[in-house]
């Protein structure tokens, strides 16, 4: 008689936009269904949904951890009724409160996973983030990152107990044929610019108004540069403003999310990522599997040059925008280079990491 597959929770917050729900995603696609099946927990519709019901898992909606009683009796409730024996939790310095719920639902084992950092420029985010350190993963029984950075910031004394397990993607998904580059960028009107291109959501830590204002000086370098940014958030309205401000209206157009992304990538001719803080960002690593010259900011941990060709640049003082414009300028006349084995080699193929999460569940289950 055969067995049924573990069911883990898998805590997530906000999946409409931002790359730690698209990780989960690629890893349950990827991981061995006959052996485990996960239910994703989020606060609104998941964008993959009707597949993860298809491959047999599970959308939950729960209250947000900022109403923590509700949102604990509304978990404990949940985990007890599905009897998990994993819960997974992704939500960084928040993640103190669903591990709450599941050590009052006597989960036998209780994941936190960090996947990012904070910034002075979060203001009083960066605060309560800072604070919420010392309990973030309070009730955990195994500590999990997506970086070192993340790790150490997150756990401190504790980083050494953590498991690393990287933010790995689909080498097949990325593989960006020169034909199809050509016809892409006819199709978008781009075939005789220079195209910079960003992805990610348009919020502090992104820091896309610097971006905007770096364009600005670009252009007075050169007139065959467009920027395309690619995502939603709050700023967006903040950005629209710069740009008419800046008279870049022409120049710039903002994008929205794709399932195909592998398509914008193929329309780059350099990727930014000026952020204040990250965990390590997937969107790097799939610019890199496609050969888009990156350019990042300081802040950005070093572990996610996996080709040992990114740039990493000071996003501080008021001259920056200025020198990211000439950096900018250079890169965009490099020429793109298939990484996949490099990636691959590095432990980035979400093949080989799934097999790396699976055997760290079974070992939790021995």
């Amino acid at each position: 008689m055969t067995s049924k597959p573990k069911r883990i929770a898998q805590i997530l917050g906000t999946v409409s936009t931002g790359g730690v729900a698209s990780c989960v995603y690629n890893f349950y696609k990827h991981i061995d269904h006959t052996k485990y099946q996960f239910d994703f927990y989020t606060y609104d519709d998941f964008p993959n949904q009707d597949e993860i019901l298809a491959l047999g898992g599970r959308v939950i909606h729960y209250p947000k951890v900022f109403n923590v009683p509700k949102c604990v009796s509304f978990l404990r409730k949940k985990f007890k009724e599905n009897g998990y024996d994993i819960v997974h939790v992704h939500l960084t310095t928040l993640s103190f409160v669903p591990l709450l719920a599941a050590k009052q639902a006597k989960v036998k084992y209780r994941l936190c996973h960090a996947h990012s950092t904070t910034h002075k420029e979060e203001g009083f985010k960066h605060t309560v983030k800072t604070a919420l350190r010392l309990i973030s993963s309070k009730n955990a029984t195994n500590l999990l990152g997506c970086s070192n950075l993340s790790i150490n910031w997150l756990y401190r004394k504790r980083a050494d107990e953590a498991f690393l397990l990287r933010n790995a993607i689909d080498l097949d998904k990325f593989t960006v044929s020169q034909s199809k580059r050509e016809f892409l960028r006819e199709q978008y009107d781009v075939t005789n610019k220079k195209v910079v291109g960003f992805i990610g959501r348009f919020e502090v830590q992104k820091n896309v108004l610097f971006l905007i204002k770096t364009f600005s000086y670009l252009t007075n370098i050169r007139d065959d540069a467009v920027l395309y940014l690619v995502g939603d958030g709050s700023l967006k309205d903040s950005a629209v403003s710069l740009i008419n401000e800046l008279g870049l209206d022409g120049k710039v157009k903002i994008l929205p999310e794709i399932r195909e992304v592998e398509n914008y990538y193929a329309l780059f001719d350099v990727f930014v990522l000026p952020s204040r803080y990250e965990g390590l960002p997937l969107v790097a690593v799939e610019a890199q599997t496609v050969g888009v010259p990156c350019l990042l900011s300081q802040y950005v941990t070093h572990e996610v040059d996996i080709t040992k060709k990114c740039s990493f640049m000071s996003i501080d003082g008021e001259k920056a925008p200025q020198a990211w414009a000439k950096k900018i300028s250079e890169e965009l006349d490099k020429p793109r280079q298939d990484n996949k084995e490099l990636i691959k080699s590095a432990g980035y193929d979400i093949k080989d990491e799934a097999k790396r999460l699976e055997k760290y569940y079974d070992g939790l289950n021995e």
